[in-house]
């Protein structure tokens, strides 16, 4: 029987290969901070990654957040303008194209799903679709009670 946390970790890499990526990342809403913490990621090329803790308005998570809808880039990003976001992950990843999709729940948004790519290729609309389909069912498997 898999435990919780390999089933996510298995989402947040189906969701890497399913949707083109070269990283994907899933961050928490750790309310006592008011911070957004990443607590899984597939593809990741920096150790920090995991250690960092942002502002939850901070970049694409952060409109994401905002927003309860997916936030993206439509073309890729200069260093500069990933430095302007504020979304460090997107620097320490070197993701040049991303989208951040909300974690929903009945009373309200408790994490995101960040998806990006290192290479310039903007993402296709049936893309998007699919990480918004698979942060639905990585919000099902969050939200499940544990035994």
């Amino acid at each position: 029987m898999k435990t919780i946390e390999a089933s996510i970790a298995a989402g947040i890499e189906r969701a890497r290969l399913e949707t083109g990526s070269d990283f994907a990342a899933l961050g928490l809403i750790d309310s006592s901070k008011r911070k957004l913490r990443w607590s899984y990621a597939a593809g990741s090329i920096s150790k920090r990654t995991l250690l960092v803790e942002q502002n939850l308005a901070a970049g694409l998570s952060g409109s994401a957040i905002r927003s309860g809808r997916l936030s993206s880039t439509k073309e890729a990003m200069t260093d500069t303008i990933r430095f302007k976001l504020g979304e460090p992950v997107l620097l320490a990843e070197q993701l040049l194209i991303a989208a951040s999709v909300p974690l929903m729940k009945q009373s309200g948004i408790f994490g995101v799903l960040l998806i990006g790519r290192r290479s310039s290729e903007s993402y296709q609309t049936n893309e998007l679709e699919t990480a918004s389909v698979l942060t639905k069912e990585l919000a099902s498997l969050l939200l499940e009670p544990q035994i």
